[in-house]
């Protein structure tokens, strides 16, 4: 493997994570109701989920997912049901403080829980393993790689963490929680929609 494979396999993950998706969803809920420290926690309870999704797929589970595709299936509509859930705890407290309205899964359970809800990252990985890196992965490149990953996504969730708990952010979110608390719920739903079909 050479430092090019490892820049565009960053490259690649950095994309990914600057789409708007559940995880800025998760971020933000954590931010608004736990502030900084919950928003990391979050973060790297979603960065050892993906990290955990990127072993996985360097050991295979995408190859046993297509062998047993009700595998896939079930990880799938249960990653769906779970973020439906989600969306209508939002949606429930959406006029409740922002202490209360984190529901009972918090911080770094919730990163882990809701990376975790999604089968489709595995996939993604393998198919940046299959277009960026070479096939013959020594064991020590593969380990550099996990690595990296973690180490990236941490970083990148520890800058969004501080961003999001900025106070004239938190200020702007309370005054038009019950509003952005309704749309997260939606738009968590369409995700899981999307995730279900």
């Amino acid at each position: 493997m050479e430092l090019a494979h490892l820049i565009a396999f960053n490259l690649a993950i950095l994309a990914a994570l600057a789409s708007p998706g559940p995880a800025f969803l998760l971020m933000l809920r954590s931010a608004m109701s736990d502030g900084y420290s919950g928003a990391w926690r979050t973060g790297l309870g979603l960065a050892t989920a993906a990290t955990l999704w990127t072993i996985l797929a360097l050991l295979g589970l995408t190859a046993f997912f297509a062998a047993v595709p009700v595998a896939y299936v079930t990880v799938k509509v249960a990653g769906a049901l779970y973020l439906f859930w989600l969306a209508i705890s939002t949606w429930r407290n959406a006029g409740a403080p922002p202490a209360v309205a984190g529901g009972t899964l918090q911080g770094f359970s919730l990163g882990i829980i809701g990376n975790l809800s999604n089968p489709k990252a595995v996939v993604f990985i393998s198919a940046i393993f299959a277009t960026i890196m070479p096939q013959d992965l020594s064991r020590d490149a593969q380990l550099v790689i996990v690595a990296n990953h973690f180490l990236l996504e941490v970083a990148f969730y520890s800058l969004l963490a501080f961003g999001l708990s900025n106070p004239r952010i938190t200020r702007t979110y309370q005054s038009a929680k019950h509003a952005l608390d309704r749309i997260s719920a939606v738009l968590l739903g369409a995700v899981a929609a999307r995730v279900a079909i």
